[in-house]
């Protein structure tokens, strides 16, 4: 099974090329090997997402009062320790 996904820029790009992954294991298109080492990057990548989603609800909880934490733009872009 060859995967669709050329490019990952959203959520629901991520989920795809997850479930392609369980179906490609499923399948034998992947070795088993294979599956866990993706997996081992989905779940850094899945780390990375909530960083940046408790960043943003930090930012908002705080109302810029405690401390800036840079400007927060858009998700996947977000600046950490940014000078505005």
């Amino acid at each position: 099974m060859q995967s669709d996904i050329v490019e990952v820029k959203t959520f629901g790009d991520v989920r795809t090329l997850i479930l392609q992954t369980i179906m490609q294991i499923r399948d034998g298109g992947l070795t088993t090997a294979e599956g866990m080492a993706m997996a081992a990057n989905f779940k850094e990548l899945n780390s990375n997402i909530q960083c940046e989603i408790n960043a943003a609800k930090l930012s908002i909880l705080t109302e810029d009062k405690a401390h800036k934490f840079g400007a927060l733009r858009q998700m996947g872009t977000t600046l950490i320790g940014g000078s505005d």
